[in-house]
């Protein structure tokens, strides 16, 4: 039995709420679906977008060749570990997601199913959206 998270939402005082729903199979994420998604939906607003595995092996990307994708990949893939052994020493759950704000960008990364979608978008974008767009390209075997 798996858990497919099917939407974050927000309550009263910012706490967030993962909703889930049971599954028997495994879920996959189409790496595929997710880049044409985002890139349909969110448009010029996302700069780039590159899936990786939990070690920052280069998956799948949209992305410009000014930007080296696996030194991106690779980074990211170590923030995502460092950022859950902070999780880890201050006793909560390791994170679903980052960012990182600068100027008028974000980079958000969001580990799902073992992947990691890096994106680099305008700070107009929606997390919710882009939450939304991930979930829909979960699917089961």
């Amino acid at each position: 039995m798996y858990l497919k998270l099917l939407y974050f939402k927000r309550h009263i005082k910012n706490k967030t709420y993962k909703i889930y729903k049971k599954v028997t199979e495994k879920p996959e994420l189409d790496s595929t679906k997710v880049l044409e998604n985002i890139i349909k939906e969110l448009g010029s607003g996302v700069f780039f977008i590159i899936i990786t595995s939990e070690n920052g092996a280069v998956i799948k990307s949209y992305i410009n060749e000014e930007f080296n994708k696996t030194s991106i990949g690779l980074n990211m893939a170590q923030l995502y570990e460092l950022a859950e052994e902070i999780a880890t020493d201050v006793g909560i759950h390791n994170p679903d997601f980052t960012v990182i704000h600068s100027d008028n960008f974000y980079i958000i990364s969001v580990k799902i199913l073992h992947k990691l979608v890096i994106l680099l978008t305008e700070d107009q974008i929606s997390f919710e959206k882009i939450f939304e767009i991930i979930n829909s390209c979960v699917a089961s075997n």
